[in-house]
């Protein structure tokens, strides 16, 4: 059975879920200036962060477990409609149980739709807490390493001006919308600091990788399951 759903291109759907102009601002140690030097404003690539902090143990154990259970509920259900589905091919419309096999099987193909498509809603809800939840542990690292490092701001940007999606407007926009500062210069780069105080990976493992070069696509809980048969069939014929 072809699985029940794909994994979303996590990228891509924290830029649709969280558009962030700036992550935050910190007050450095000492009294305020009233002009700006360069060493005061630093960024963090939140975008590289939060994808690699979908990559630990326990978020990606949440999905898996999620998509163990999804394939279970659906395929329980395509078991089903499949059994009505033989039993109907093999019936007379005056067999009196007849009615009630074509009933059962309309009311169960159904239940598959329905199940189908609350899986791709609990899906994307779970995707979109972990994400909110990376995002606060982010934000809250940044704030202290800013602090630390003595900034007055840290922002929410991409490292480089390279557009990664460019096919779609909607995914120039997001990817433009994901760079709300000039980029400052390289010693101001915090990404790799708040990395390693969140125990977040260097990189994204292969695993993970793969599951990425598919974007999400609406789950056909009814793939593997044929056309709704007519109904059972007349003595005449």
């Amino acid at each position: 059975m072809k699985r029940p759903i794909q994994i979303f291109s996590f990228t891509a759907l924290i830029v649709g879920v969280t558009v962030v102009t700036t992550l935050m601002t910190s007050t450095a140690q000492g009294t305020k200036r009233a002009s700006l030097e360069s060493g005061d404003i630093a960024y963090v690539d939140v975008f590289t962060l939060i994808d690699l902090a979908l990559t630990v143990d326990a978020m990606a154990d949440a999905r898996a477990q999620f998509n163990t259970d999804s394939t279970e509920q659906i395929t329980q259900l395509q078991n089903q409609l499949q059994s009505l589905q033989a039993q109907l091919s093999t019936m007379q419309q005056s067999d009196p149980t007849a009615a009630q096999v074509y009933q059962n099987y309309q009311l169960t193909e159904n239940r598959l739709q329905n199940a189908s498509q609350q899986i791709n809603s609990d899906y994307q809800r779970l995707i979109a807490n972990q994400i909110s939840q990376a995002y606060d542990e982010i934000y809250a690292a940044a704030n202290e390493v800013g602090l630390s490092e003595g900034f007055s701001f840290v922002f929410a940007t991409r490292s480089t001006g390279e557009l990664m999606q460019t096919e779609t407007i909607t995914g120039i926009t997001q990817e433009i919308l994901a760079r709300p500062l000039m980029t400052p210069p390289t010693g101001a780069n915090l990404t790799q600091l708040v990395r390693v105080k969140l125990g977040y990976p260097e990189k994204m493992v292969e695993a993970v990788d793969a599951e990425t070069e598919t974007e999400a696509t609406p789950v056909d809980a009814t793939q593997e399951v044929e056309e709704t048969p007519a109904e059972p069939m007349s003595e005449e014929e």
